[in-house]
C-alpha cells in the first residue's frame, strides 16, 4: 500500500521534505556565532550552538517561509536579503519578542583626543555631503555660522543686505579673509521657493561680501537679494559651539566641540557611514517587521515586489544641505504592490518617504520633519500608479508635505496633514504640477496650519494640472488659497470641502499662467465652504459655493466643523453622484447625519478593514483613459489607419517660463503625433450615461495647412460626431453629443484626415458630462 502514498506526505514522514518547503525559524544576536546553525535564540549551555552573530549570516541563508528574529541591539550592517520569498511564504525579518532591534548606518567615533577644547578622532571614510554625526538618537551640527540655537525647522540663518548670481552681502558677517573659503552657502534666495546651496570660493571682509559658484542662483528667481536667508556651514572656522563638529577631509578626522564639552566617551559619538539599512532591490516577498531604522534608508528597486514594512520606527532616513538626495536616501519604495503601514519615520533633508511605480499602500504611518533642507521634494514625494496614501499623519516640512509631481490614478484620504513651509514661501502643503493626475482623488484629508510667510497655500496644483478630484477636505489655518489649481488645468473637480480661516492674506480664490491664457476649461468647483470669493477664468465651473467666514459650524476652534442644524449650507448643494449622492446634498465636508470621517494615524487602532484602491466613479471625471499621453505610451488607445500613431516630446508648460515661446497650451512631458498618411488612433469609452449630454474635445494642430485632423466620437447607433481643423497652432476642438436611452459606451477618435506625409500633433483629450 505504500506505493499509493503521495510522494511528498512519504517524504515528510521520513524526514525528507524539500527544505524549501520547511519554514525555519533563526536568530540573530550579539551573543551568537557566524558559525553556529541560528536556530536557537541564545547559545546552549556547552557553548557549542545558537543564535547568528550578524545579520548578514541571516539574510544569505533564509529562503521562503523562513522567520529571522534580531534579538535586542544596535546592528551596524545592512540588511540585504539573498533570496526572495514566495506567495504566502515570505521570508520575515523581525525584531525577537519585543526587544528593541536597531539597523544603523552609522559606524562608532573612538580615541579621541583634545587640544583647547576641540576634540579630535580619526574617521576612515567620507560620505561628502551626506556626512552626518550623532550623539546617541540626537544628530549633531556640521560646523555653521550663525549657530544654531533654534531647531532643524526653525534655525538660526543670517540675512543678506544684498546680493547677485555670484555674491552675497552681509554687513554682520564674521571673519577674516580665508575663513570661508569652501564653505558651503545655503540660501533661500529670490523668491524663497527652496534652499539651494553653493561653495564659496572668497570673502572680502572690508564689503562682507561672500563670492560663490551656485547654478540655481543665476536663476533671476533664486538670486540673493536683501532679506535673503542663509547659514554657511562646513569649514574649520564656523567650529566655535558645542555639538558643532567639522571633517577634515585632507587628514581624515573629525574635529567635535562635544555636548557639555566633556570628552567623548568610546562608543558615544557615531558618523554615518551607510545610505541604507535595508536593502530590498530586486527582492519579492520579504516582510520587515518591528525593527528599528537609524541614520540611513531604505532602498527598492523596480524589481522589489509585494514587501511589506510594517511597525518600523526609522529616524534620520536621509542627508544632505548641499543637494536633494530624496531619489537615493530615503524610504525609497519603487516596484509594485509594496505595503508600508504602522510605521513612524522622520528626519530627512529631503523626503522621507518616496513612492515610485505601482500599486503601493502607504497606510497609518506617523511621518515628521522631513525636508529640513529645504528642497523641492515634500515629505513624502509619490509619482506613479494606483498607489494609496490612508490615514497618515504627516507634518512639518520645510517645504511641501506631499509632492505629487506624476502621480496617477491613485487615491490620497483620511490623513492628517498640517505644519508645511517652516523654511520656504510659495508652496502647499500637498503640491503637484505638470501632471496628468489620471482621475486622481483627494479625500477626507485634514489640511492645516502653513506656516508659509509668503503664499502659503493648502491643496495646490501649479500650471498643468489634468484630471484630478478634490473633495470632502477639511482645510484651516491656511494665510493663501485653501486650494489652488493655476492655469492651464482641464478637467478637474472641486467639491465639498470645509475651509475655516483660510485666505486671510489672499482675499480671492484665484487662478494663475505667467502668459495670461486664463484657461481652466473642464474645470468645476461645487458645493464648497470657502472664506474669500472665486474668481476664476470665464470657462471654469463654480455655483453652489460659500465664501462665508463661518456657515455655521459646531465648533471650529475645536476644529468640529459639522453643520448646526439652523447653518444655510445644509441642504443647499448640488447633488454629485460619487461624493454626495443624488438628493439633499449639503455644502462642505462633513454631511448632517453621518459620523464625522477621520483623519491621521492611530498606532493602537489601525483602519479596519484596511483601505484599498479602487477605481474612482465621481461627477463630471474625464472618461477617457491616458487622455494626456503622459505614460509616454499609448495605452488605452488603438492604432488606425497608416498605423503610425507615436508619442513625441511635449512643449513643457509651454508659455516662455524655461520652456520656449508662448504657446495656446501646454503639452507637458509628451503629445500624439499622427503621420505617415491617414492616421489616427480610437479608444472604446465605458461608463457613460444613457440620456446624457458629454462634451468631447482636444487640442490638435497640423503641419502645415495642406493637413487635417478630426476628432469625434461614433455611438452605439453608428453615427458620428465631429469636427476638423487644419489649423497649425494649437486649437482647442470641441464636439458634444447626447447619449442614446441604452447607450453606456462609445468610441472616440483621433484621426488624421489627410493623406500627405506631414503631421498632425493631439493632446490634452476630455470627455466629461457637458460643462453648462
Amino acid at each position: 500500500m505504500l506505493r499509493f502514498i503521495l510522494p511528498a506526505v512519504l517524504a515528510a514522514a521520513c524526514g525528507f521534505l524539500p527544505r524549501s518547503e520547511l519554514a525555519a525559524d533563526y536568530y540573530i544576536s550579539h551573543q551568537g556565532n557566524d558559525a553556529w546553525s541560528g536556530r536557537l535564540p541564545e547559545p546552549n549551555a556547552d557553548g557549542t550552538d545558537g543564535p547568528f552573530l550578524t545579520v548578514e549570516r541571516a539574510a544569505s541563508v533564509a529562503v521562503a517561509g523562513d522567520v529571522c528574529h534580531l534579538r535586542a541591539g544596535v546592528y551596524r550592517q545592512t540588511l540585504r536579503p539573498q533570496h526572495s520569498g514566495r506567495p504566502g511564504r515570505p521570508i520575515v525579518f523581525r525584531n525577537y519578542r519585543d526587544e528593541v532591534a536597531i539597523l544603523s548606518g552609522a559606524d562608532e567615533l573612538n580615541g579621541w583626543q583634545e587640544q583647547d577644547g576641540v576634540y579630535r578622532a580619526a574617521m576612515d571614510w567620507d560620505l561628502e555631503d551626506q556626512n552626518q554625526l550623532f550623539a546617541g538618537d540626537t544628530m549633531l551640527t556640521e560646523a555653521r555660522w550663525p549657530n544654531n540655537t533654534g531647531t532643524l525647522m526653525q534655525p538660526v540663518r543670517g540675512s543678506a543686505t544684498a546680493g547677485t548670481p555670484t555674491t552675497l552681502t552681509d554687513l554682520q558677517l564674521p571673519g577674516d579673509a580665508g575663513d570661508w573659503t569652501g564653505a558651503t552657502l545655503w540660501c533661500a534666495g529670490g523668491h524663497k521657493w527652496i534652499c539651494w546651496s553653493g561653495r564659496v570660493t572668497a570673502f572680502d571682509p572690508q564689503t562682507r561680501t561672500l563670492t560663490f559658484e551656485s547654478q540655481r542662483a543665476e536663476g533671476k528667481w533664486y538670486t540673493p537679494r536683501a532679506g535673503s536667508e542663509y547659514v554657511l556651514m562646513g569649514v574649520r572656522a564656523a567650529l566655535d559651539a558645542e555639538g558643532e563638529w567639522w571633517y577634515d577631509r585632507q587628514n581624515g578626522r573629525v574635529h567635535l566641540i562635544p555636548p557639555g564639552r566633556s570628552r567623548p566617551r568610546d562608543g558615544q559619538i557615531e558618523a554615518k557611514r551607510r545610505l541604507h539599512a535595508v536593502d530590498l532591490s530586486g527582492r519579492s516577498h520579504v516582510q520587515v517587521i518591528g525593527l528599528r531604522v537609524r541614520a540611513a534608508g531604505i532602498l527598492t528597486d523596480a524589481d522589489s515586489k509585494d514587501l511589506v514594512l510594517d511597525g518600523l520606527d526609522g529616524r534620520y532616513v536621509g542627508h544632505s544641505f548641499v543637494r536633494d538626495v530624496s531619489r537615493e536616501a530615503a524610504v525609497l519604495i519603487r516596484g509594485e504592490r509594496n505595503t508600508v503601514r504602522n510605521s513612524l519615520f522622520a528626519y530627512s533633508s529631503g523626503s522621507i518617504l518616496r513612492l515610485e511605480g505601482r500599486e503601493h499602500r502607504l497606510i497609518n504611518c506617523y511621518i515628521y520633519n522631513g525636508n529640513y533642507g529645504a528642497k523641492w521634494s515634500g515629505a513624502v514625494s509619490a509619482a506613479g500608479r494606483r498607489h494609496l496614501i490612508s490615514h497618515n499623519t504627516i507634518r512639518h516640512s520645510g517645504r511641501d508635505l506631499v509632492t505629487i509631481h506624476g502621480l496617477m490614478e491613485s487615491l490620497i484620504q483620511h490623513n492628517d496633514l498640517s505644519h508645511a513651509g517652516w523654511l520656504t514661501h510659495d508652496l502647499g502643503m500637498i503640491y503637484g504640477h505638470n501632471t496628468d493626475f489620471m482621475n486622481t482623488v483627494i479625500r477626507y484629508n485634514r489640511v492645516h496650519d502653513n506656516q508659509a510667510l509668503g503664499y502659503a497655500k493648502g491643496i495646490y496644483f501649479d500650471h498643468l494640472s489634468h484630471n484630478v478630484t478634490v473633495h470632502s477636505n477639511a482645510l484651516w489655518n491656511i494665510s493663501g488659497d485653501a486650494i489652488r489649481i493655476n492655469n492651464p488645468s482641464y478637467f478637474n473637480l472641486v467639491a465639498n470641502n470645509t475651509c475655516y480661516r483660510t485666505n486671510t492674506a489672499a482675499k480671492a480664490i484665484t487662478s494663475f499662467d505667467h502668459s495670461r491664457r486664463q484657461d481652466l476649461f473642464g474645470t468645476r468647483w461645487h458645493n464648497n465652504l470657502l472664506n474669500a470669493p472665486l474668481r476664476l477664468p470665464d470657462n471654469a465651473i463654480a455655483s453652489h459655493n460659500s465664501d462665508s467666514a463661518n456657515p455655521g459650524y459646531a465648533d471650529p476652534g475645536a476644529q468640529r466643523f459639522e453643520l448646526q442644524a439652523d447653518s444655510l449650507a445644509a441642504g443647499a448643494g448640488l447633488p454629485l453622484p460619487g461624493i454626495t449622492g443624488k438628493e439633499g446634498a449639503d455644502l462642505g465636508a462633513f454631511a448632517r447625519g453621518a459620523p464625522p470621517w477621520d483623519a491621521g494615524h492611530d498606532f493602537a487602532r489601525p483602519p479596519e478593514p484596511e483601505p484599498a484602491w479602487a477605481e474612482p466613479d465621481v461627477a463630471w471625471m474625464n472618461l477617457v483613459d491616458n487622455a494626456c499621453f503622459e505614460t509616454g505610451t499609448l495605452e488605452g488607445w488603438t492604432k488606425t489607419g497608416a498605423e503610425q500613431a507615436a508619442i513625441t516630446d511635449g512643449n513643457g508648460w509651454g508659455n516662455n517660463f524655461g520652456s520656449g515661446a508662448s504657446v495656446p497650451t501646454g503639452t507637458s512631458r509628451h503629445e500624439l503625433r499622427l503621420g505617415g498618411g491617414a492616421d489616427g488612433v480610437e479608444q472604446s469609452v465605458a461608463r457613460l450615461e444613457p440620456d446624457t449630454r458629454y462634451t468631447l474635445s482636444a487640442w490638435v494642430r497640423v503641419s502645415d495647412g495642406t493637413e487635417s485632423v478630426r476628432i469625434g466620437v461614433r455611438d452605439a447607433g453608428g453615427s458620428e460626431h465631429s469636427a476638423e481643423t487644419s489649423s497649425v497652432e494649437w486649437t482647442r476642438m470641441v464636439v458634444e453629443f447626447t447619449t442614446g436611452p441604452q447607450q453606456r459606451a462609445a468610441t472616440v477618435f483621433l484621426k488624421k484626415t489627410t493623406p500627405g506625409q506631414g503631421y498632425a500633433w493631439c493632446d490634452n483629450v476630455g470627455l466629461p458630462r457637458v460643462s453648462r
